[in-house]
């Protein structure tokens, strides 16, 4: 059991980095397929929680490469979640942008400082 889900964490672990990667600019992997793959090692890793359930004893193996997989999986969250804090900011550049370039200027603050 143990050797399964060393493999299946190991491939996730490589797919992780290649996100990190991209995401970071270092490398140029079509993000969608990274999350395909990624999603069905996650898949894999599950049917073998399951089958981890069932078991009596706990194999201490197991328990440090699931932590170490985790470390990775956390790095993962951090990343994606400046990936997705800085399209937010860049969305609200250009919605401010658009706003400003379909405004006359009727309504805005400087026309009134001018009265």
């Amino acid at each position: 059991m143990y050797q399964a889900i060393d493999k299946a964490a190991g491939r996730l672990e490589s797919i992780l980095v290649q996100e990190i990667e991209t995401l970071r600019g270092r490398a140029s992997e079509p993000l969608a397929e990274l999350t395909t793959r990624k999603n069905h090692c996650l898949l894999e890793l599950s049917r073998l929680s399951r089958s981890l359930a069932s078991r009596t004893e706990r194999d201490e193996r197991i328990d440090a490469r699931l932590r170490t997989l985790k470390k990775a999986l956390n790095e993962n969250e951090r990343v994606l979640g400046l990936h997705v804090k800085a399209s937010h900011e860049i969305g609200s550049v250009i919605a401010a942008t658009i706003a400003a370039a379909d405004s006359d200027g009727t309504y805005t603050s400087a026309i009134v400082r001018r009265r």
